[in-house]
Parts: C-alpha cells; sequence; structure tokens
C-alpha cells in the first residue's frame, strides 16, 4: 500500500491537502456521507477496521470494499460528483 508522502506525490492530492476549506466541504458532502455509508456496509460494518488493516499493510478487506463501491452504479455517480465539485 502506498504511503502518505506518495499520496501527497500527486498534485491533486497535494493541492486539496494544502486547502482545508475545501476539505472540510469535502468531508462535509452529502454524498460524502453516502460513500461512507456505502464502504460500511460493504466492510460489514468494519469500516474502521478494514482502513486500519490497510494502513498496517493489508488493504484486501478496504480494497475490495472500494472495488465494490465503483462497480455499485450509485456508488460510481457518488463519486463522480465528488470529483466535479473538487475541480
Amino acid at each position: 500500500m502506498a504511503d502518505f508522502s506518495q499520496f501527497m506525490k500527486n498534485p491533486q492530492a497535494a493541492k486539496l491537502m494544502g486547502n482545508p476549506s475545501k476539505l472540510e466541504q469535502l468531508k462535509s458532502a452529502p454524498e460524502t456521507q453516502k460513500i461512507m455509508a456505502l464502504l460500511s456496509q460493504s466492510t460489514g460494518g468494519n469500516l474502521e477496521q478494514a482502513a486500519g488493516e490497510a494502513a498496517s499493510g493489508d488493504a484486501r478487506q478496504l480494497t475490495d470494499a472500494i472495488r465494490q463501491l465503483m462497480q455499485n452504479p450509485e456508488g460510481a455517480r457518488l463519486i463522480q460528483k465528488l470529483k466535479d465539485q473538487m475541480r
């Protein structure tokens, strides 16, 4: 799994991380809340555990949940809407 320094090498990620108001907007967006609910559902209610395992190097459960989210028409639509808002 990529570490935070690799994440920050992405120009879009670095720009977002440097903009606290944009981060807050993203965090509080209804689309984000729905995405988190869908991810939680995909992990059997263990999203925090899956995220913790991913941070420790085992990203299988989180990766599977994200894959399911992207295959879900509603999830894909929500992610696209957030991407459009972040431009």
